[in-house]
């Protein structure tokens, strides 16, 4: 057994960056009882997949990723409109860099139990998603960007798979890692393709599937919801989370109501089970925008007849 790796992420955040730690204790207070158990199965995953120093260079990521987005944000107030609106130019500017997005991705890692909202959108995860997949369930995850969400669905599935495909080569390689990392990597497979390509994959051949905030990252989001449409199973449940009013380099579709999402995906067929919207204790002063994430578990209704 490996020694906890919280107490040292914690010992470095508060030396190194000491006015990150008020988040800390913010995504702490959300869930006391749990919130250990959640960053030491990711931080487990981290040491193995990058070593002893991964842990450091990962929380400088996530240092440098949550300042950006603020930085982002206090631009989005200035200017009312995010900074991209192609995903030519972020594209170009940030995708196709590798070296950019492998930081990128280990500091979006972090946030899902150190950004205290994120972390709520986990136990949402946990507690209303998981619990409704069968466990032998073939799942798809559309953009897996680094890999933690589908590696912590076979962590708690031992018998479940899931296909993999993301855009970035970056992602997959990621991925791939966390997945071997947690020991799961015989389960799991993951491929470079488009998501809006998918409708290529086999039709109804996912029991459950995941995609994380992607859909804030396409020109057509709609797109995103009729492809779950495709390759879920009738009854199979889709766990989707999409980001509102909140700015970042790569965000170039703009919600503004957590109805745009639970219609988008009523418009492409399907039922929306559940829905979850959590925002960031600390905000803007006087900010025009409240930065929110949300989560969805859309269902494919079984056809009558």
């Amino acid at each position: 057994m490996t020694a906890e790796q919280l107490p040292r992420l914690e010992a470095y955040l508060g030396e190194r960056y000491p006015q990150f730690t008020t988040g800390v204790r913010e995504a702490v207070s959300r869930a006391p009882e749990r919130f250990g158990d959640i960053a030491e199965m990711y931080l487990q995953w981290l040491l193995q997949a990058r070593g002893e120093n991964g842990l450091f260079e990962a929380v400088d990521a996530f240092v440098q990723f949550t300042t950006d987005v603020n930085l982002a944000q206090a631009r989005y107030e200035a200017d009312g409109k995010y900074e991209y609106q192609s995903f030519a130019e972020v594209n170009d500017i940030h995708y196709s860099q590798d070296s950019q997005m492998y930081g990128y991705l280990w500091g979006i890692y972090l946030t899902n139990f150190l950004w205290a909202h994120h972390l709520e959108i986990c136990l949402f995860f946990k507690d209303r998603f998981l619990s409704r997949i069968d466990d032998a369930g073939a799942m798809i995850e559309i953009a897996p960007g680094h890999g933690g969400w589908g590696a912590w669905a076979l962590h708690e599935l031992p018998e479940a798979t899931l296909r993999g495909f993301d855009i970035s080569p970056t992602s997959i390689r990621i991925a791939s890692s966390v997945m071997e990392a947690a020991g799961m990597e015989s389960r799991a497979s993951y491929v470079q393709k488009d998501a809006m390509e998918l409708a290529e994959v086999d039709a109804e051949s996912a029991d459950a599937g995941i995609s994380s905030f992607l859909i804030e990252h396409l020109e057509q989001p709609q797109r995103l919801f009729d492809v779950i449409h495709h390759l879920l199973k009738p009854g199979g449940v889709f766990f989707v989370t999409g980001a509102l009013t909140a700015a970042q380099i790569d965000h170039i579709y703009e919600f503004h109501k957590e109805s745009e999402l639970v219609a988008m995906a009523e418009n492409s067929g399907l039922r929306v089970l559940e829905t979850l919207s959590t925002n960031p204790a600390r905000t803007l002063p006087r900010a025009r925008f409240l930065p929110r994430s949300m989560a969805l578990l859309v269902q494919k209704p079984v056809s009558i007849g």
